[in-house]
C-alpha cells in the first residue's frame, strides 16, 4: 500500500494505492481532506493502455542510444546557427524536478529564448494578473480558506465539474456556515445552479459588471485604497448602475445587493478559464483583485483571490521557471538581477540565458516563419490543445526534426520525427505544487518493465550528448539545487526534504493566508466595439468535462470513464435549436474563418440565446479557432469562438 498525488487537476489530492488489488482511496490530506473525484478513483486503469515503451525514429522502434544521437546530431547543427532556432514547449503534468532540469538546459545551457510551458493555455493571465496587483504570481488564500469564507464570488469557472473536491469543501461550508454564492457565467453550469445569486453575462462583458460593482464599493467607501486608484475611480465611475443595468439587461438591485454583499462578509474571490482564456484575461483578473481590495477581501482569514488552477502543477511549472519570461524560484526575465542571480548560481557565464523570449503563440508564427527548425514537445499535446491546431499540424511539416517525449502515444507523437517514452503519474518520484501553493511529494509506487525512463533522466542524457556535465545520481540531487534557488523567495522551501513534504507544505511558511505588500490597480475600461452585443452571432466557449481530461491522453485510458462520459458534441439552448430547426442527434456544421468542422447537437435548457458550448477534449473547435489572444499573457481566447451554424440533418 503506497501513496501519492492524483495527476489531474490543481487541487492535488493524496491517494493512497493498493497496486495489488487495483484500489485507490483518499487520504486525509491537507488539500483534499479525504475526498476524491471518480477521475483520481479510475487512475489504475489507465496505466498501460496506449503507452509509450520503446524510443522511436520515424516511427520504427530503436535503442535509446540512436534515438538520442539522431536527434542530438540534429539539434546541435541547428543550434550552431541559431539557438532561438530549437523550440522547446512542456507540459505542466510532470514534476516540478523535471521541468526544472528542462529549464536549466534549454534556457540556460542551450541559451534558446524559444521555451514555454502549456500553462500559457490555462494560467498565464491569471499569474499577470496577480504579478502586477500584488506583485506575487501567487494567490492570496488557500484551499483551507474555503471553509472560513462567508461569500464565494466565482466568475467563469465551474468547481462543481472541473473541481468536484473544492465543490464538496464549499458545500460542506455552505451548510455549517451559511456561505453564500455568487456566480457570474455566460451559461447557467452545475455551480450556477447551486448559487444564491446567478448573472448570466454575455461573453467578454464581466468587465462592465464587475466595474459596476466597484462603482458601488467606491461609493461606500474602500478599505484598502491600493496604488493606482484615482486611475481606477474615473474608469469605474462611467459604469453607474443604472448604464450596467440597461446594457446587460440587469436589475439594478442585484448589482447592488452583490457589492453589498462583498462589502460586508468575508469573501473569496475565484476565477477560471472563462476569465483567463479570453482578450482581457489579464484585465479582468486585476479588476477582480481590485475587488477584493476595495472590499478589505485581502490578507484577512477566509478571504482573497483564489484563481483555480487546471492542471495538477501548474504552479511547479512556475516556480521551476518553465513559463516562457520566468525564471526558477518565481523570477521573471525583465528583471536584469534575477537573471544574474541565476547565471551565477549556475556558474554560467554573464548573457548565457536570453533577455529575451519568445511564448508558445510566438512560436508558432516562428515555425511558419521558419525561425524554428527543431521542436521539442515534452509532455503535452498541442494538435489537439492549441488554436489552429489543423494549421498547426501542417506546419510541423516545415521542421527539420519535430521531438516528442511523452509516456502515450498522443495525436501530436503520431507527427514526430523522434518519440523518447516517459515514465507517468506512479512510475517515478519528486514534487509538485497545488493550485494553492501546497508542494507535495509524488512517491513512486510503480515500477513497470519498458524502456521508458523519468523526464528528468532523458534531459540529462540529451545534456550529455551535447557536451554538457549533467551527472545527477538521483531526482533528489535535482530537488536539491532546485530548491537553493528558491532561498530567500516567495516560494521558499530550502530547508525541507522530500519527508518534510510527505503531509504537504504551503509556502510561505505554512501560511494560509498571505497579507500582500504592496496592492495596485489600473483603470480597465472596454472599447466602444467591446460593449457592443450582438445577438446574431454564435459565440461558442469551450471547456471540460467532469468525465474526460484536457486532451483525453490518460483519461480516455479508463473504461469506467468512457462508460460515463458523453461522446463529442455541441451545446445548443433549446431556443436556439428551434431557431436552426434541430433536435438532440442532429448534425450541424460550424464554420469560422478558419474552416468548419461537423458536430451532433444536444439541445439543453441551461444554455440560452447566441451562446453555445463544446468540450475542448476532442480539439474539434480548436482546429477552426483562430489566434485571438491576451495582448500581455498571450493566452488564446479559448473562450470566445465566433461562429455559424448550419444545420446537416
Amino acid at each position: 500500500m503506497s501513496s501519492t498525488i492524483c495527476p489531474y487537476c490543481g487541487v492535488g489530492c493524496k491517494l493512497r494505492v493498493d497496486i495489488h488489488k487495483k484500489i485507490i482511496y483518499p487520504e486525509n490530506y491537507i488539500t483534499n481532506k479525504g475526498m476524491q473525484c471518480v477521475k483520481g478513483a479510475t487512475l489504475l486503469e489507465t496505466i498501460e493502455s496506449g503507452r509509450l515503451t520503446s524510443p522511436m525514429i520515424n516511427g520504427k522502434e530503436v535503442d535509446w542510444g540512436k534515438a538520442l544521437e539522431y536527434s542530438v546530431n540534429k539539434i546541435r547543427r541547428i543550434i550552431r546557427k541559431n539557438k532561438d532556432s530549437l523550440g522547446i514547449y512542456i507540459g505542466a503534468q510532470i514534476p516540478t524536478e523535471d521541468q526544472y532540469l528542462a529549464v536549466k538546459l534549454g534556457k540556460g545551457l542551450i541559451g534558446t529564448a524559444s521555451f514555454d510551458s502549456n500553462v500559457r493555455l490555462c494560467m498565464a493571465s491569471a499569474a499577470y494578473a496577480l504579478k502586477y496587483a500584488f506583485n506575487d504570481p501567487s494567490p492570496t488564500v488557500s484551499y483551507d480558506d474555503l471553509s472560513k469564507a462567508e461569500t464565494y464570488f466565482l466568475v467563469g469557472v465551474n468547481p462543481a465539474s472541473s473541481y468536484p473536491v473544492l465543490w464538496n469543501r464549499m458545500l460542506m461550508n455552505r451548510k455549517r456556515n451559511k456561505a453564500k454564492m455568487i456566480v457570474i457565467d455566460p451559461i447557467f453550469t452545475d455551480t450556477a445552479q447551486q448559487s444564491d445569486i446567478f448573472i448570466r453575462i454575455p461573453p467578454g462583458k464581466d468587465i462592465i459588471l464587475l466595474n459596476s460593482i466597484a462603482y458601488v464599493l467606491i461609493e461606500k467607501g474602500v478599505k484598502i485604497e491600493p496604488e493606482g486608484f484615482e486611475e481606477f475611480k474615473n474608469v469605474a465611475m462611467k459604469y453607474p448602475l443604472e448604464r450596467v443595468a440597461n446594457l446587460l439587461g440587469l436589475d439594478i438591485s442585484v448589482i447592488y445587493d452583490i457589492a453589498l454583499r462583498i462589502y460586508k462578509t468575508k469573501t473569496i474571490f475565484m476565477w477560471g478559464m472563462g476569465v483567463n482564456q479570453t482578450i482581457h484575461g489579464v484585465d479582468t483578473g486585476i479588476l477582480i483583485a481590485t475587488l477584493a481590495m476595495l472590499s478589505g477581501n485581502v490578507g484577512v482569514e477566509g478571504s482573497g483571490v483564489l484563481p483555480l488552477t487546471g492542471q495538477h502543477n501548474s504552479m511547479g511549472a512556475r516556480e521551476a521557471g518553465a513559463l516562457a519570461g520566468m525564471l526558477p524560484g518565481l523570477r521573471y526575465i525583465s528583471n536584469e538581477d534575477e537573471v544574474r542571480e541565476v547565471e551565477d548560481y549556475w556558474s554560467l557565464p554573464r548573457y548565457s540565458i536570453p533577455r529575451h523570449y519568445y511564448t508558445i503563440t510566438e512560436m508558432y508564427r516562428l515555425i511558419e516563419e521558419r525561425k524554428i527548425s527543431a521542436l521539442y514537445i515534452i509532455g503535452t499535446n498541442p494538435i489537439v490543445s492549441l488554436p489552429q491546431s489543423r494549421k498547426f499540424a501542417d506546419l510541423l511539416s516545415y521542421l527539420d526534426i519535430l521531438i516528442v517525449q511523452d509516456a502515450y502515444f498522443t495525436e501530436t507523437a503520431k507527427y514526430a520525427d523522434v518519440v523518447f517514452p516517459a515514465s507517468s503519474w506512479g512510475e517515478r518520484e519528486g514534487i509538485h505544487t497545488s493550485g494553492d501553493r501546497t508542494v507535495g511529494y509524488l512517491s513512486k509506487i510503480i515500477d513497470l518493465k519498458t524502456d521508458a525512463l523519468p523526464d528528468w533522466l532523458i534531459f540529462q542524457r540529451i545534456a550529455n550528448y551535447l557536451g554538457f556535465e549533467f551527472n545527477y545520481k538521483s531526482v533528489d540531487e535535482i530537488f536539491t539545487e532546485f530548491k537553493g534557488l528558491t532561498k530567500g523567495r516567495t516560494d521558499d522551501i530550502s530547508s525541507l526534504s522530500y519527508n518534510d513534504l510527505i503531509g504537504g507544505y504551503r509556502w510561505p511558511f505554512k501560511i494560509s493566508t498571505i497579507k500582500p505588500k504592496i496592492y495596485k490597480t489600473k483603470g480597465v475600461d472596454l472599447d466602444k466595439e467591446d460593449l457592443v452585443i450582438d445577438d446574431n452571432e454564435i459565440i461558442i466557449i469551450t471547456g471540460r468535462t467532469m468525465g474526460h481530461w484536457n486532451t483525453r491522453t490518460r483519461s480516455s485510458r479508463s473504461w469506467s470513464l468512457a462508460l460515463i462520459s458523453d461522446d463529442d458534441f455541441i451545446l445548443l439552448g433549446n431556443d436556439y435549436c428551434e431557431k436552426l430547426g434541430v433536435k438532440n442527434g442532429s448534425k450541424v456544421r460550424i464554420m469560422t474563418n478558419e474552416g468548419y468542422t461537423d458536430s451532433i447537437v444536444k439541445c439543453v435548457n441551461w444554455i440560452k440565446g447566441n451562446i453555445a458550448f463544446m468540450p475542448f477534449h476532442w480539439g474539434h473547435a480548436n482546429k477552426i479557432m483562430d489566434w485571438k489572444i491576451d495582448p500581455i499573457s498571450k493566452e488564446p481566447a479559448f473562450k470566445h469562438l465566433k461562429a455559424r451554424i448550419l444545420p446537416l440533418s
